[in-house]
C-alpha cells in the first residue's frame, strides 16, 4: 500500500484537525506504515474505503489516532523537576502520560518525600492508557530506577512473567488513567496543583501549542506549576504563565 501525495495530505490534515499533531511532508513513510497496521487489522480495504470509515466510525478514529501518536518514555525521566513538588501539592495531572512511567515515578517520589497526592494520568492513546492501568513493564525499563526503590515499589515477574516488572498495587491505586485529547476534550474542572505536559508540545505547531497551554492554564490553580519537557519551552508563545526555570512555569497568584 502506497499513499499518494493527495491521500497523505488528507490524512495529515485529519490528524492535525483531530489531535493537533503536525506531520511534515517528511513523515509520509511514517504515516503510511502506521496506517498499514490499521488496514491489516481491519482486513482487506482500500485507503479510500478507510477514509469513508473514519468519517462515520468514531471508535476507528480513536484507533487511528492511537496508531499515529508517538509514545516514548521511561521511569524517572527528567526527574530533576520533581524537586518542585511539595506536600502542599495534593492533585497532579500528567497530561501526556504515555504508558504510565511518568505518573508512577511521580507517585513513588512523593511517597518517598512523605506525602500522597492523587494523580490523574491521561493520554490520547487508548493503548497507552491500558498499558498504564496494567502497570506491567519489560524489566529493561528498570535501568533508571534506584535499586532500593525497585525493591520497595515493584514486583519481579516469575514463570511466564519472567523478564517483567509490575508496579505494586499501592502505587497503582494512587493513579487514575483516562483517555484525553489535549485539543478537543473538555478540560477537567478540578483545579490541579501541578500539571506535567512533557514531551508532547514538540509535536504541535505554534497555533496548537498556544491553544493547549491556554486550555491547561484553566485547569491549574493559582500558584500551580506547569512543567513541560526538557526539549520544550513556552518561549515565543503567547501565554499567561510566569517563568520559573527551564521547562518550569507557574500560574500567578492573582489569576482567576
Amino acid at each position: 500500500m502506497n499513499l499518494t501525495a493527495a491521500q497523505f495530505r488528507k490524512l495529515r490534515d485529519l490528524v492535525y484537525e483531530r489531535s493537533g499533531i503536525h506531520l511534515s511532508e517528511g513523515k509520509q513513510a511514517l504515516l503510511q506504515a502506521r496506517l498499514s497496521k490499521r488496514l491489516r487489522a481491519l482486513g482487506p480495504t482500500s485507503v479510500e474505503e478507510y477514509f469513508r470509515r473514519l468519517e462515520k466510525d468514531e471508535h476507528e478514529m480513536v484507533a487511528f489516532l492511537d496508531a499515529v501518536s508517538t509514545n516514548h518514555t521511561y521511569f524517572f525521566r527528567e526527574s530533576h523537576n520533581f524537586r518542585y513538588l511539595s506536600e502542599s501539592h495534593l492533585s497532579i495531572w500528567c497530561a501526556a502520560s504515555s504508558s504510565g512511567e511518568e505518573p508512577y515515578s511521580l507517585a513513588i517520589h512523593c511517597l518517598e518525600k512523605g506525602f500522597q497526592p492523587s494523580i490523574l494520568a491521561s493520554d490520547i492513546s487508548t493503548r497507552m492508557v491500558d498499558a498504564g492501568k496494567r502497570g506491567v513493564y519489560d524489566a529493561a525499563k528498570a535501568k533508571n530506577i534506584p535499586p532500593d526503590l525497585l525493591r520497595r515499589y515493584f514486583q519481579r515477574g516469575l514463570g511466564s512473567w519472567s523478564g517483567c516488572i509490575r508496579v505494586k498495587e499501592s502505587i497503582r491505586r494512587m493513579v487514575t488513567f483516562k483517555r484525553f485529547n489535549l485539543l478537543t476534550d473538555p478540560v477537567p474542572e478540578q483545579g490541579f496543583d501541578v500539571i506535567f505536559c512533557r514531551n508532547v508540545l514538540i509535536y504541535f505547531d505554534r497555533t496548537v501549542k498556544e491553544e493547549v497551554v491556554q486550555r491547561l492554564y484553566r485547569a491549574l490553580r493559582p500558584s500551580g506549576y506547569f512543567i513541560v519537557g526538557g526539549a520544550e519551552s513556552l518561549h515565543n508563545l503567547q501565554h499567561p504563565y510566569r517563568y520559573v526555570a527551564p521547562s518550569v512555569y507557574v500560574k500567578p497568584d492573582d489569576s482567576p
